[in-house]
């Protein structure tokens, strides 16, 4: 621990040449400032991205048809297939891998098919199981969701997004058991709710029947548009594409090569991606912000070994006085770590209030970056990284005096 004459002495030699200090501080202030709010935007990135995963279940596989690539059984290749309401049911009997299968079938979708009362407009409406709230968790804001019972009474209920209800009712009105008619066919409000995931900045503007419903009251025939699989938990979702692709391309004449005639993905594979993409931000951050850092501890460096070079005279002295080399290395350390943590310290504390201030105005987003944050752990490590910059920049000034000979250095002039 240094005395208050030795700070005193650091102070002096750091300030000695005001400007000179100035400006190599500034290489360390920069450097911290853009590594805390290059690791505070990194934060809000996967934060928004870790948004949109939790609104979508981790193995689900969506299945969609195209024409196929290769004749079979007597089929040339781009025949044009369809999925129907008995390729549900042969999934449900045969895929081991298989928990639920959620069907969805579209239609009805025209200029200002949804009507309520003076009050249009024109939606995409959806026939769902129950299921389909699995593959896509929702937030009930009012009511319930569609459940088994609509679905095998084919009742005429729907279940709406905030989107929806925006344009159609007064703020504040109670939606719930008012009607609402599509194509002619009134439905009866019984819930309203929006995707979790579409707390990303797109408007919501889902609307729900029963899948059933959907199939008789609109004469949908036996098709079905897009089909969901949840996997069983702990089962790697590839299992669960192949194997229903392999059930589809059994039952519908499929060349078992053919891996055009399925459209598929699955949401381990999505999640995989955007954890590489995570990753890929992360290393980039540290790359940009420690080259920024390391930048500042060059010019520490180089203005230590020039401070060394002034100093050369005092460093001879003080050697032939009998001044330990321990105490020359102290002296030196201390200069450059003081230098670094102050001219750091402050790049630290403007990185955090721009990042606060940002996280303020950011309060309400729903896009794909979120409230940019620093964590405390992160914080530290952020200091940590600071001083030891200011040790790195100190040591090779430090050998650099340690190597002066008090004879050599009286003789220098």
């Amino acid at each position: 621990m240094f005395d208050l004459d030795n700070w005193q002495e650091i102070w002096t030699t750091i300030t000695r040449n005001k400007l000179r200090s100035l400006l190599t501080g500034f290489g360390i202030f920069w450097g911290i400032f853009m590594l805390v709010l290059l690791l505070g935007i990194g934060n809000g990135f996967r934060d928004g991205i870790q948004r949109i995963l939790n609104g979508v279940a981790a193995n689900t596989c969506v299945f969609l048809t195209d024409r196929t690539s290769e004749p079979y059984r007597g089929y040339r290749k781009g025949r044009a297939w369809e999925m129907n309401a008995r390729d549900v049911e042969l999934i449900r009997g045969k895929a081991r891998w298989v928990e639920q299968v959620a069907p969805v079938l579209y239609g009805v979708y025209s200029d200002k098919n949804v009507v309520r009362g003076m009050k249009s407009g024109t939606y995409n409406i959806m026939g769902v199981l129950p299921a389909q709230f699995v593959v896509y968790p929702q937030v009930v804001m009012q009511g319930r969701l569609i459940n088994e019972m609509d679905v095998e009474q084919r009742r005429k209920v729907c279940v709406i997004s905030p989107g929806v209800y925006e344009t159609l009712f007064s703020p504040g009105e109670n939606p719930l058991g008012k009607y609402i008619r599509v194509k002619g066919i009134y439905f009866q409000v019984v819930g309203v709710s929006r995707m979790v995931a579409s707390n990303t900045g797109q408007k919501d503007e889902s609307f729900y029947i029963p899948f059933t419903t959907m199939r008789y009251t609109f004469s949908r025939g036996d098709r079905i548009h897009q089909l969901f699989c949840i996997g069983q938990e702990g089962v790697d979702a590839s299992l669960v594409e192949q194997e229903v692709k392999m059930i589809l391309r059994e039952a519908h004449d499929i060349a078992p090569n053919d891996e055009k005639a399925i459209l598929s993905y699955n949401t381990q594979e999505m999640f995989q991606i955007f954890n590489n993409l995570i990753l890929g931000v992360d290393l980039l951050i540290w790359i940009v912000g420690l080259g920024a850092l390391m930048s500042g501890m060059v010019g520490i460096s180089n203005i230590m070994l020039v401070t060394v070079r002034e100093r050369t005279r005092e460093i001879g002295v003080r050697r032939a006085l009998g001044a330990k080399p321990v105490t020359i290395l102290k002296q030196l350390m201390s200069e450059s770590v003081l230098l670094t943590f102050v001219s750091g310290i402050f790049g630290f504390l403007l990185g955090v209030f721009i990042l606060e201030m940002m996280a303020r105005a950011m309060t309400d987003s729903t896009g794909l970056l979120a409230p940019p944050s620093i964590s405390f752990n992160m914080s530290l490590l952020a200091l940590f990284i600071l001083v030891l910059a200011g040790v790195a920049a100190g040591i090779l000034p430090t050998i650099r005096a340690l190597k002066i000979k008090a004879i050599d250095a009286i003789r220098d002039e």
